[in-house]
């Protein structure tokens, strides 16, 4: 399995639903640069108000400096989004999503909510959607890697892909280009764990992060405030369960339609 991912780009993404930037970069899947005790000794030190807070920019670039450099994660996200619906005004809607990835190409998403129980699966070569609901499925060609695929599926059928923002190397670097400001607030205590909390503000939507305080700082919780839309409607994902460099064997990102299962053209935007 590959160590190192290696990608040039030029195009328009999303970094966060809503927000789309664009960039030239060389994407690398980066190592451990910044150790904890030189960013605990960086957040002990007193510094000047300013627009974007170095300590926030440390913090994110060494979540992304542990997510870049792990060969293969799985992880759980709970999702609690606000939905406007025109007789009822904001719904919230509640789903639960196991995420495994692994090297440069390979991704299972198995999602539980409010639309059902569902399931992609992709192997760097195509991207398979599952219905267990309705046992029906739809298969789609897909790009050779798997942020090219998100990108792809996401901009032609608008499936969304839970915590996909974390895993682009440049996230740090994009979030600065789609917020006004960004802030460290401090370290939050819920039970008997420590996170760091990080705010970012623009004219659109306030983001907010909280990451574990602890050897790898990955991220815990995540939150959207839309300020420009209806209601003020609100996106929450809590993370569990990460699990580093597990082994995954390649077969379990092979779909292998269940007995009885019917076909499903996939629907893009334009169809809907």
């Amino acid at each position: 399995m590959p160590t190192t991912i290696e990608e040039t780009k030029t195009r328009q993404r999303k970094i966060i639903p809503g927000v789309a930037i664009h960039y030239n970069k060389t994407v690398i899947m980066k190592k451990m640069l910044v150790g904890l005790p030189m960013l605990l000794l960086v957040i002990g030190l007193s510094a000047q108000s300013q627009k974007y807070d170095s300590v926030a920019i440390i913090i994110l670039d060494r979540m992304a400096d542990v997510i870049g450099d792990l060969e293969s994660c799985s992880f759980k996200v709970n999702i609690a989004n606000d939905v406007a619906q025109p007789a009822n005004g904001l719904i919230k809607y509640f789903s639960e999503c196991e995420v495994y990835m692994s090297g440069p190409d390979k991704m299972l998403v198995n999602v539980r909510g409010h639309r059902g129980h569902r399931q992609l699966m992709y192997n760097g070569k195509q991207l398979a959607y599952f219905s267990f609901d309705e046992n029906n499925y739809g298969i789609v060609p897909a790009p050779n890697t798997t942020l090219n695929m998100i990108d792809s599926i996401n901009s032609y059928y608008d499936i969304e892909f839970p915590a996909a923002d974390f895993f682009y190397p440049a996230f740090t670097d994009d979030l600065l280009q789609a917020s006004d400001s960004l802030d460290f607030v401090g370290i939050e205590r819920m039970g008997s764990k420590e996170y760091f909390h990080i705010i970012s503000y623009s004219k659109t939507m306030d983001m907010q992060f909280w990451i574990n305080n602890d050897a790898y700082n990955l991220p815990a919780r995540f939150s959207i405030t839309y300020k420009n839309k209806p209601g003020i409607p609100q996106y929450l994902a809590m993370f569990s369960d990460w699990q580093l460099n597990p082994t995954l064997p390649a077969a379990m990102f092979d779909f292998l339609p269940p007995p009885g299962a019917k076909w499903v053209r996939m629907m893009s935007k334009s169809d809907k």
